[in-house]
């Protein structure tokens, strides 16, 4: 259920992200033409035919049908999540968890130290799913680019 994106995942990827961002961001940053002219399917799909090295580093939950992804970045002591979604139908199905979890297993397996992030501030029901799973604030914050929208750092360790 768990596996690397490929390119006929583009069009699911798109309409998750574009879904997932306007539903998650649409209330914090109050942006209509950010959320519904800037985020569009048909960008991020011509985006991702034009760079199809973006799904090198992307997981997707498929089950026959895409319903969530998390994009991750390894550098050389961490691992990074970006774009993490779930498709808002499937909320509170598990998808998630399964993801967050096979993330953190190529971590652990990969012997990097730490899994990091950024979360909006006001995004409350994502930074409750991270500690949920053990991810604490580290107390690192960035102002979002062009907004006056806070992000926050969290870190899961994974060596004592």
């Amino acid at each position: 259920m768990i596996r690397n994106a490929a390119l006929q995942d583009i069009p699911r990827i798109a309409e998750i992200l574009v879904f997932g961002k306007r539903i998650t961001n649409r209330p914090i940053f109050q942006d209509d033409f950010g959320s519904f002219n800037e985020i569009q399917v048909i960008k991020i799909i011509e985006q991702y035919w034009q760079t199809p090295s973006l799904l090198d580093n992307m997981l997707v939950y498929d089950d026959g049908i895409l319903k969530g992804i998390v994009n991750r970045l390894y550098t050389d002591n961490a691992v990074e999540i970006c774009n993490f979604y779930v498709e808002p139908f499937f909320k509170g199905c598990g998808i998630g968890k399964q993801l967050l979890q096979a993330v953190m297993e190529e971590a652990r397996a990969a012997g990097k130290d730490k899994i990091f992030l950024l979360v909006l501030k006001d995004n409350l029901n994502a930074r409750k799913f991270y500690e949920h799973y053990g991810f604490r604030e580290n107390g690192k914050t960035r102002l979002i680019e062009g907004t006056s929208v806070v992000g926050v750092f969290y870190e899961l360790p994974l060596k004592d």
